[in-house]
């Protein structure tokens, strides 16, 4: 039976895939700036993707902090009064509540 190997990266290494991630930047994005390939990449796109691996737990959280500022920034613009952004609000909470329903009746 073959064991799974867990690739250890740098403290560098995730923090720079961190600030991708805060940029809004998906896991094949953030390998071509990290000029990742061949085999390295493959690893480090499996490992991003990968449950169970730290680097998608960082990679998450930082990406869920880009996620928090856009909300913010169209928040402050429909307080403001903005008509767009008080419609683009309104539909980014009607489309999260569709993906909340859709993990809680089918765990996606």
């Amino acid at each position: 039976m073959s064991e799974l190997v867990t690739t250890t990266y740098s403290t560098e290494f995730i923090e720079r895939v961190k600030e991708y991630a805060v940029l809004g930047l998906y896991p094949i994005q953030i390998a071509e700036k990290l000029e990742l390939t061949g085999s390295e990449r493959v690893r480090f796109l499996f490992d991003i993707n990968s449950k169970l691996h730290p680097l998608r737990s960082a990679y998450l959280i930082a990406r869920a902090h880009w996620e928090e500022d856009k909300e913010a920034a169209l928040t402050t613009l429909a307080t403001a009064g903005d008509i767009d952004a008080l419609e683009l609000s309104a539909k980014v909470e009607w489309r999260k509540g569709i993906e909340n329903i859709k993990n809680e009746l089918f765990d996606l």
